[in-house]
C-alpha cells in the first residue's frame, strides 16, 4: 500500500512539473502579428550627418493583397532640393511577415529588439539603409479608427542610424536621427468601397513632431484624426484638424489652431509624376520637415484577415 502511494506522488508530481513547464512555454511564446493584406507603412523624419547637415526623407510602403508598392526620396535641408526618389512595385506571393524585397527597396521589422531596417539602393549607388529603433510608448500602441474597418496607427520612433549616398560621384556618408515618424494604415474588416486617405507627417526645427490623418466620407467615425508628441514622446495638447492649403509656385500651407503653427512648405517633389498624390519638404526658414500623401485603397473585395 505504501509503494502504491509513492508511486501515486511521483505521478502527481510528475504532471505538476509538466503542467508548469508548458505554462511558461505558453508565457514565453510571443503572439504573432499578422500582416494586413490591405494595408500601408510610413517612415518619415529627418537625419544629420557628421557635418551636422540635415536631410529628410520618407519612406513608404503600400499593399493591397500580393501587390505591393514602394516610393521613397531623400530631400537636402540645407538647399530644399531633392536628390533622388524612387518609387516601384512588385507581386510578391506567400510574402514574409513584414520582411519585403521590392523592387531596389526592402522594408524589414525585427521583433526581438522592436527595431526596423528599411532601405534603397539605386542603379548608380544612391540610396540609403537605415536601422530604426522604436520608442516604448505601450498606452499608443492601438489603433485609432477612421470608419468602421480602417484603423490608423501612428508612432514616433526612438533612434536610427545608417548611412546614405547622395548622388553617383559624392561619398556614403553616416547619419543618425531621432523621433521620426511612424505610421500604419490597416484595413480590418472587409470593404465595400474603395477608400482614399490623406496622412501628414511633420518633424519640426525643436524636435517636437505632430501627425494628420483624413478620410472625408460620409460614414467616417474620426473624420480628421491628429496628435503632437514633444521630443520625448509625450504628448501635448493639439486640435484634431490640420489644414494644407496648396498656393502658387508649388508652395503648400500647414495650419495648426492648438499649439498654434503655420508652415510654408515648397514641394520637392513637383516635377515627378511617380510622386506626384505626395508632398514633401522643408519649411521655409526654418529645418521643419513634412510629408504628406494621399493613398488610394482600390482593393476592397480582398478577404482582411485579423491580428
Amino acid at each position: 500500500m505504501k509503494t502504491k502511494r509513492v508511486v501515486a506522488f511521483l505521478v502527481l508530481s510528475f504532471l505538476l512539473v509538466c503542467i508548469r513547464v508548458n505554462a511558461n512555454q505558453v508565457e514565453d511564446t510571443p503572439i504573432s502579428n499578422i500582416d494586413p493584406l490591405i494595408g500601408s507603412w510610413t517612415f518619415s523624419g529627418k537625419v544629420t550627418n557628421e557635418s551636422e547637415e540635415q536631410y529628410g526623407y520618407f519612406f513608404q510602403v503600400h499593399r493591397q493583397g500580393n501587390l505591393f508598392k514602394v516610393k521613397t526620396a531623400l530631400i537636402d535641408g540645407q538647399t530644399n532640393q531633392l536628390k533622388w526618389s524612387y518609387e516601384d512595385s512588385a507581386v510578391i506571393e506567400n510574402a514574409a511577415l513584414q520582411n519585403w524585397h521590392i523592387g531596389h527597396a526592402v522594408m524589414r521589422f525585427n521583433p526581438i529588439n522592436d527595431s526596423w531596417v528599411i532601405g534603397v539602393k539605386l542603379t548608380d549607388n544612391q540610396g540609403f539603409n537605415f536601422k530604426i529603433d522604436m520608442l516604448q510608448q505601450a498606452e499608443e500602441n492601438g489603433f485609432q479608427s477612421l470608419r468602421p474597418g480602417v484603423q490608423v496607427q501612428a508612432l514616433q520612433t526612438s533612434r536610427l542610424n545608417g548611412h546614405i549616398k547622395t548622388s553617383a560621384d559624392d561619398k556614403e556618408q553616416f547619419v543618425t536621427g531621432n523621433n521620426a515618424w511612424f505610421g500604419k494604415i490597416w484595413f480590418d474588416k472587409k470593404q465595400e468601397t474603395p477608400h482614399d486617405i490623406s496622412m501628414t507627417f511633420c518633424r519640426l526645427n525643436n524636435e517636437n513632431g505632430f501627425y494628420s490623418a483624413n478620410l472625408k466620407e460620409a460614414d467616417a467615425t474620426g473624420a480628421a484624426i491628429a496628435g503632437w508628441r514633444d521630443n520625448l514622446g509625450n504628448k501635448v495638447r493639439m486640435s484634431q484638424f490640420v489644414s494644407i492649403k496648396k498656393e502658387a509656385d508649388d508652395q503648400c500651407l500647414l495650419h495648426v489652431a492648438l499649439p498654434k503653427l503655420r508652415l510654408h512648405l515648397t514641394n520637392t517633389l513637383k516635377d515627378k509624376e511617380l510622386v506626384s498624390e505626395a508632398v514633401a519638404g522643408f519649411a521655409k526658414d526654418t529645418q521643419s520637415f513634412c510629408f504628406i500623401s494621399e493613398q488610394k485603397f482600390a482593393l476592397p473585395n480582398l478577404e482582411i484577415n485579423k491580428a
